[in-house]
């Protein structure tokens, strides 16, 4: 029983010296030093690059945005300008009709239909110059809108490329 236990103890110093024999590194050579620091290096101006194309595509998201709003705000003032000349518009046309009555009816007493024709023209020119201004706040409203979703898609392009960017560095 004790040669066993001899032998047992044995056999376990001699596997704890195999064993730490085995944990010891060998001694780096200039080689493994000069290799591991060009990694550092690649990987300083991965991070580097990395940050930069960050720091650029925040600074054009935030400048879409920005452009956005204006773009939003100029939309708004446009359908504001939109929403008074129609409301113009139909008082012109009221007034418009009311003439044309007036002048259709042509009652004693009423002013003659030599004196309503020429506001009957007045209102019709006013009118006509009140239609062509929403026309051209239509188009301008159209053109505004388009300019608008071609802005929201560049700044999803951003976005995503800012998304891409974020993932490639986890």
């Amino acid at each position: 029983m004790r040669t066993t236990l001899m032998v047992l103890a044995g056999a376990l110093v001699v596997g704890a010296v195999a064993l730490s024999g085995r944990a010891q590194r060998q001694p780096s050579t200039l080689d493994d030093v000069v290799n591991e620091l060009r990694a550092i290096r690649a990987d300083l101006r991965q991070t580097t690059r990395s940050s930069t194309q960050m720091q650029l595509l925040t600074a054009r998201l935030t400048l879409q945005e920005q452009r956005l709003a204006v773009l939003s705000n100029q939309r708004q003032a446009i359908v504001s300008k939109l929403s008074e000349e129609a409301r113009a518009r139909g008082e012109a046309e009221a007034q418009l009709k009311r003439f044309e009555s007036l002048d259709s009816k042509s009652p004693e007493g009423q002013l003659p239909r030599e004196q309503l024709q020429p506001m009957v023209d007045q209102f019709k020119r006013l009118v006509a110059t009140h239609r062509e201004a929403e026309q051209q706040l239509r188009g301008q409203e159209t053109q505004l809108s388009t300019e608008i979703s071609n802005e929201q898609n560049r700044w999803f392009d951003f976005n995503n490329r800012l998304d891409e960017l974020e993932r490639s560095l986890r």
